[in-house]
């Protein structure tokens, strides 16, 4: 036999390999992805108005707002205006990882879905020869629960927070006889939190489907399987200015440009925790042993990108259309790292830096809306962004790093106005992932994310107004292996509100 001392000697080699894989990309079991630019796929944008409108403000005028999503829509403002915004919001990330038994593996999968939880005495003993021990009990499976409920979820984990996010202003200027429009904004991504666990994370996995077969064994040779505890988390804030210029070419044409620096600094963690190791023998024949080999990466990402975004509108009687485009940029990412890995002869950590890149393609989007009474708006607006196309250039380049997928966007709101100083708003966002559920029969689509806005706007005063937004997202998918199915949920809650104050 192959025996597990020679498994052992190989083990903290491997280990520490893994650890250099670790600071750029973990390559074994997906949804155990890398630090590298997690959570920064998709962040929130301004303002109040326009979230309450589902984001469809591509082809929308006359609002301080615009300068996020168009900024050719600033360029009918009426007068100065100051803006200023904070939110409060609440996460929820929960998983319930379903092993099922199958012909290759009968037993193993109770003791991944924590039916059966083996013995430290029974270390090395084969499973066949384990099952006639009558301490060998296990637990009944609850059945018939949502599996994407609390009740079924193996760990569940979340977060609130609170505070001021935005501050913007705008002025109405001439420019050679025409009127001109610069706006400049300041905007806190706070509480940005990615967080990602998976607790039965396996190298080789058992899924016989996305990670191909395991390399079977003859004779006496056995295969041995690391199953380890993973954690990943990043916490931080991200902060951006921004700035437009918005020009009213004619009475129907209006044209805009924009520029936006984004920075900030992130706390990241991301630990493998060993909960033992199986020996599999040929089929249907396994043994489990505990073994402790814990490896932890803290440290710090420091982001940086510079984004230029043009776009026009063309207004008609009742229609108006909206077009701009993001320019190609680069977001950088300059990480340092101490990674430690218990227990171990070496009792000093290891330190580690480097510079990532994400070159991002240009991204479109299309809008239209339509009043057909004077007391209606409604907008939609489709965005793509080819996240395909984008290159990572890594310090560590991994031949394994995943790819995003590319992201479709639909965005839909309506405005209703019943009286003068007082708006019902209302809005839709489907918004695609930049990651393909393992087992999905779409290699190319990302799963999405649905999210469903409410708002009104007040006027306060003659020259005040206040915007409020309560939005739901929920994102729900699963991967699929020949071993086991992963259940995912993540919803976030948000209330909103901005105070905009215009001078004539």
């Amino acid at each position: 036999m192959q025996t597990i001392v020679r498994y052992h000697c190989l083990r903290y080699a491997g280990i520490l390999l893994a650890t250099l894989l670790l600071t750029t990309n973990l390559s074994a079991q997906h949804r155990g992805d890398d630090l590298a630019f997690q959570g920064l796929a998709h962040l929130s944008t301004g303002s109040v108005k326009a979230l309450a409108m589902g984001g469809a403000f591509t082809s929308i005028s006359g609002d301080i707002g615009s300068m996020f999503w168009n900024p050719a829509g600033l360029a009918t403002l009426g007068g100065a205006q100051l803006a200023v915004s904070a939110n409060s919001f609440s996460r929820l990330w929960r998983e319930n990882q379903a092993y099922r038994p199958n012909r290759f593996f009968v037993t193993l999968p109770f003791y991944l879905e924590g039916l059966y939880v083996p013995d430290p005495a029974n270390n090395g003993v084969w499973d066949y020869d384990l099952a006639q021990d009558t301490s060998y009990i296990v637990v009944y499976p609850d059945l018939g629960l949502d599996p994407f409920s609390e009740e079924a979820a193996d760990w569940q984990k979340d977060t609130t927070n609170f505070g001021l996010n935005s501050f913007a202003a705008a002025v109405p200027l001439k420019f050679l006889d025409r009127p001109v429009v610069l706006a400049l904004a300041y905007r806190r991504e706070f509480g940005l939190l990615d967080f990602d666990r998976n607790d039965t994370y396996l190298d080789p996995h058992l899924g016989y489907r996305e990670y191909d077969f395991i390399e079977r064994v003859s004779g006496i040779d056995t295969v041995e399987v690391s199953w380890y505890r993973f954690l990943r988390q990043r916490s931080g804030d991200l902060h951006t200015i921004n700035g437009a210029l918005a020009l009213e070419l004619s009475k129907r044409v209006k044209v805009g440009i924009g520029l936006g620096m984004l920075f900030g600094k992130t706390d990241d963690l991301q630990s493998l925790n060993k909960v033992g190791y199986f020996n599999l023998y040929r089929e249907n024949r396994f043994s489990f042993s505990y073994d402790t080999l814990d490896t932890e990466i803290t440290g710090t990402s420091t982001f940086q990108a510079v984004e230029l975004r043009t776009g026009c509108i063309v207004n008609f009687t009742n229609v108006s259309l909206g077009f701009s485009v993001t320019a190609p940029h680069t977001l950088t990412r300059t990480w340092s790292y101490e990674t430690s890995i218990l227990p171990t002869e070496q009792t000093s950590p290891t330190s580690d830096s480097g510079t990532d890149k994400l070159i991002l393609p240009a991204a479109y989007a299309l809008g239209i809306s339509f009043s057909p009474a004077e007391d209606f708006i409604f907008a939609l607006d489709l965005e793509r962004l080819p996240y395909s196309q984008a290159r990572f250039e890594l310090t560590g380049q991994d031949s394994t790093v995943y790819l995003w997928a590319d992201s479709r966007i639909i965005r839909f709101g309506v405005e209703y106005k019943p009286t003068d100083f007082f708006s019902l708003l209302a809005g839709y966002q489907y918004v695609p992932e930049v990651f393909v559920p393992d087992g999905a029969a779409f290699k190319d689509q990302g799963t999405a994310a649905n999210r469903y806005i409410l708002g009104a706007s007040i006027r306060v005063g003659r020259l005040g107004r206040l915007d409020i937004a309560y939005d739901l997202r929920e994102l729900k998918y699963y991967d699929s292996y020949y071993s086991n199915t992963n259940y995912t949920l993540e919803t976030a809650n948000r209330l909103t509100v901005e105070y905009i104050y215009g001078f004539k």
